[in-house]
């Protein structure tokens, strides 16, 4: 019975998540379709291309992911943005097609597949800016840029191993390795 409960619950949530994209749709059949159209049988479509949308999209993801990792090449999120397209077409295409009493226009698919694309667009874009925004830095990496100033990369490691005790000298060598780099921090210098 709890299983029930929660498969309502998760139907729920996902119908809430998915409302406004709905809405649009509906709203793009209705105002570019000359003819009546039966609410529920759409829903029902919407609905069924919506899962395989999703479906082959998270195949996508993960074929893009694996050729990003395989390749070690930075693959454009425009790629990303036409396999969506691509698998937003023709998932509507192949639900369509097991739902022969809705007669959509050509027109009113490419918006549907339009406004798909837009969506996935920004999403792919969220998720990009997501990966290229830095992570915050913690105290003590914060202090390791403040002593890196104004000593010397070996007395900055020991002043951070006598402030924090507990870190391994391991885990301070590596912070301060990390940040005298990435900051292109040179050694004061002492002169002659």
């Amino acid at each position: 019975m709890k299983a029930v409960t929660g498969l309502g619950w998760g139907a729920l949530i996902l119908t809430l998540a998915l409302a406004p994209l709905l809405a649009v749709d509906l709203i793009l059949i209705y105002l570019l379709e000359d003819t009546p159209f039966r609410i529920l049988s759409t829903l029902a479509m919407l609905g069924c291309f919506y899962l395989l949308s999703t479906i082959l999209s998270l195949f996508v993801d993960a074929l893009t992911g694996t050729l990003r990792s395989f390749v070690h090449a930075n693959v454009p999120r425009l790629l990303d943005t036409i396999l969506h397209g691509t698998v937003s077409g023709i998932s509507l295409y192949v639900v369509l097609t097991h739902f022969p009493s809705i007669d959509i226009s050509t027109l009113t698919v490419m918006a549907i597949v339009f406004v798909h694309l837009l969506g996935a667009s920004c999403w792919l874009n969220r998720e990009s800016s997501k990966e290229k925004t830095p992570l915050e830095l913690d105290s003590i990496d914060q202090q390791i840029i403040h002593l890196l100033r104004t000593e010397t990369i070996v007395s900055c490691v020991e002043r951070i191993q006598h402030d924090y005790p507990d870190l391994p000298k391991r885990d301070v060598l590596k912070r301060v390795k990390r940040i005298s780099q990435s900051n292109k921090v040179t050694e004061p210098f002492h002169g002659r």
